[in-house]
Formats: structure tokens, sequence, C-alpha cells
């Protein structure tokens, strides 16, 4: 009650953001990431409307199970499957594509939605910081692995969830960041500085996959500034309640969060390597020297556990 008082007062102050393309996901075959809540669980929801093959990669079981039964029941779509997925194990990330190979002879779209935000410090079990992890080594280790089968589909699309946060820190940040350091966060600018370089890794790596790649559709996209529950942990103190209601009230709702990726999906004209803003409009990103992009990706294969000669 309270979630829906909160959307219809922000409809009645800025009108909606929303897609109106036709449908072009029907029959097509989709991992979405991400997808137990949030912009993950919409656009995943928008993808069971329209007829796609939906696999949900989830990290929590239950809550996996339970969203893959809510959206066959919602859309009458039964082909609504969930598979475990947890980005902060990359055994986890292994195993996950060996199943879905064996269910799947292709992928039509890969939608790299998951992410954290204003995580507890701590490192993974892979001994990366988990926020980089997550955010970035474990959708470049999937990605990578899923390579293969995504070129089997004439009309792929590889699609990355990113933030504005990407453009609040610099190349310099990134290269001085080290994932196997456990930082101390003490503040929500360093939570956000942590956020952005590895949402600025991610743009580097679709950079990589764009030049490299040329047959898949590499796209990035930004929600805009969404209530989802990647805000769990973030302004829980009593000091923090005015900036907690105002963020409640003036953020987009999540499946207006999930517009700019159902463009992505949709879209019929759209190039390889755009990023496609909160308004849907789509932006030329920012292109990065050759040699640091190159360098950048062997180091990740290296933390990734890969071969270095593989992406380049």
């Amino acid at each position: 009650m309270l979630t829906s008082s909160r959307c219809h007062l922000r409809k009645i102050l800025i009108t909606p953001v929303t897609c109106h393309c036709y449908n072009r996901v029907q029959d097509k075959v989709v991992i979405i990431t991400g997808s137990s809540s949030g912009i993950g669980f919409f656009t995943a929801l928008d993808l069971a409307k329209k007829g796609a093959v939906v696999y949900l990669g989830c990290r929590n079981c239950k809550a996996g199970e339970e969203a893959a039964s809510k959206l066959r029941r919602i859309s009458g779509n039964q082909a609504i499957y969930f598979l475990h997925l947890d980005l902060t194990d990359f055994s986890s990330v292994h195993l996950f594509v060996e199943v879905f190979a064996k269910w799947e002879q292709k992928l039509d779209v890969l939608v790299n939605n998951a992410a954290v935000f204003h995580h507890p410090p701590g490192l993974t079990c892979d001994n990366i910081e988990i926020t980089y992890q997550t955010n970035y080594l474990g959708v470049f280790l999937l990605t990578t692995l899923l390579l293969d089968i995504i070129q089997v589909s004439p009309a792929a699309r590889i699609i990355f969830v990113s933030s504005e946060a990407h453009k609040l820190v610099s190349l310099e940040d990134l290269f001085l960041f080290r994932p196997r350091h456990l930082r101390e966060l003490g503040t929500f600018s360093d939570h956000v500085k942590i956020y952005g370089i590895s949402k600025l890794a991610i743009h580097l790596f679709a950079q990589h996959l764009t030049e490299t790649f040329p047959g898949v559709l590499v796209a990035l996209v930004d929600p805009g500034n969404v209530w989802t529950p990647i805000y769990r942990h973030s302004w829980k103190s009593w000091s923090d309640t005015l900036i907690w209601m105002r963020c409640y009230v003036f953020m987009r709702g999540v499946e207006e969060g999930a517009q700019s990726t159902v463009h992505a999906l949709n879209a019929p004209h759209l190039m390889s390597g755009k990023y496609i803003n909160s308004h849907l409009d789509s932006e030329d990103q920012q292109i990065y020297g050759a040699v640091a992009v190159q360098q950048f990706i062997a180091d990740s294969a290296v933390l990734a556990g890969l071969p270095q000669g593989l992406l380049l």
C-alpha cells in the first residue's frame, strides 16, 4: 500500500518514462540476472508477457523460485525458469553456464542486471572485494563464458545495466583500485565511489565486446535513480530519515526503472556500443584508449581465472 501510494504521488509530480517499442522478444531465449526483485523482476515480467523464454539468474534460491512461479502465474507464460547464480562465487558462475548449456542451444539476449550498492565491506570466497565482483568481475566471467552460445544467435544482444555513477570516477580511480584489498568504507561517498568504479569497469568491458564481436549488439542502459532493494543497506540511522523519505518519494519506481532495459531489448535500430540514458535516448559512450582497455581486460581475465588471451 505504501509503495503504491508513493508511485501514485510521483506520477502526479512527474510523467513516467515508458518504452513504446513493438514486441521484438517473442520466442527469444533470454537470461536476466538479479531478477527476483526490483528492476530485474519487472524486466522479466515484461519479457514473460511478450512471450520470451526467460531464465532468472538469482543468488537466493527461494526468492528465485518464487519469482519464477509468480511470473508464470501473472503472465500465463510457462517458459520461465530459475537457475541459481551467485556472482560472488566464480564456481557458481561456471556451474550456471554449464547447466544453461544443457538446456538451450542458443542465447538471444543476456541482460546483466544484478548489482549491489552500499554493501558492508568484505571479500568474496574468491578473495575479491564484494561490490566489485558482484557488479563487474562476476559479470565479466558470466558474459565471457556465454559468448560462444550467444554468437549462435543471428541477432544476439548483451545488455549491461549501468549507472550515471560511472561518470563520478576516473580511469585513474579504476586502475588504482585493488580488487583483492579490503577497503574501509566509512562514508556514503566511499560506497558511491566503489560502485562507480565497478560500473566504469563495465563500460570498458562493453567497449571491448563492441569492438571484438561486431556480430553481437552490446548496449549499456541507465535506469535512473530508482527505489529498489539495492538500497537496503542505506540510510538506516535516524539522522538519515529525511534523506530516506525524500528518496522514497522522488525516486522512480522499479517498473519505470526497467524501461531503459525494455527499450534496449526491443528497440529496432539500436546500434552496438550505445548508452541508453534514463530518458530512453541513445548516447555515444565515451571511448577509452585501446591499450588501456586491452590491459584492463587482460587483468580482469587473470582475476577471474581465465586464460589471458581468451578475449584479446
